[in-house]
C-alpha cells in the first residue's frame, strides 16, 4: 500500500490542478444576418453586435431587413500568436474562445492579475458596449474599462459607478 501511495502522491505533486473555467454565460457576440431589403426586395446582409442573452429573432428583428433570414455567427478566431503568447504564458485556450477573449487573458498574465475575474462584465455595461459597437471580451474587469475606455466614452464612467 506505501508503494502506490507514493506513486500517486508524485503524480498529484508533478500535476498541479488547473482551475475549472469556463465562458462567461454574458458575452458579446457578432452575428451575419442575411435578409431582404424591405425597399428593393433584394438580399442583403448586415452584421450586428448582440448579447448572448438575446433571442436571435429579436436580433434579426433590430437589422430593419425582412425574412427569411439566414445568421452565422461572425467572430474573428484567436491568432497564431495570440496562441504561442499565451502557451509562452500558460494561458489556457478554451473551446468557444475568440480573439477578444484571448486578448484579455493575455493582458491578464501580462499585468500579473488574476486571468478569470470572480464576475463578468454586468449586463447594462455589456449593452453600452454593444450600442457603442465595440466587441470586447466579457473578462475585462471594470478597472480595465476605467484605466482604458472611460475617457472615450461620456457615461461609462457613471455606469461603471454604478455597477460597482
Amino acid at each position: 500500500m506505501g508503494f502506490f501511495s507514493r506513486i500517486f502522491s508524485r503524480q498529484a505533486e508533478a500535476e498541479p490542478a488547473a482551475p475549472i473555467v469556463k465562458l462567461p454565460n454574458d458575452r458579446i457576440l457578432r452575428y451575419k444576418i442575411t435578409g431582404k431589403n424591405p425597399g428593393t426586395r433584394r438580399r442583403n446582409t448586415r452584421r450586428v453586435l448582440c448579447g448572448s442573452w438575446e433571442a436571435i429573432s429579436d436580433v434579426e428583428a433590430h437589422t430593419g431587413l425582412l425574412p427569411p433570414f439566414t445568421h452565422e455567427l461572425e467572430m474573428p478566431e484567436v491568432t497564431e500568436a495570440q496562441l504561442e503568447l499565451m502557451k509562452k504564458l500558460g494561458v489556457p485556450m478554451l473551446d468557444g474562445m475568440y480573439r477578444a477573449d484571448a486578448s484579455a487573458l493575455i493582458q491578464h498574465a501580462l499585468d500579473e492579475k488574476p486571468l478569470f475575474p470572480d464576475r463578468g462584465l454586468p449586463r447594462p455595461i455589456l449593452q453600452f458596449l454593444i450600442d457603442n459597437k465595440l466587441l470586447l471580451s466579457s473578462w475585462l474587469t471594470l478597472s480595465d474599462l476605467e484605466d482604458e475606455l472611460v475617457e472615450s466614452f461620456p457615461g461609462l464612467r457613471a455606469l461603471i459607478k454604478n455597477c460597482k
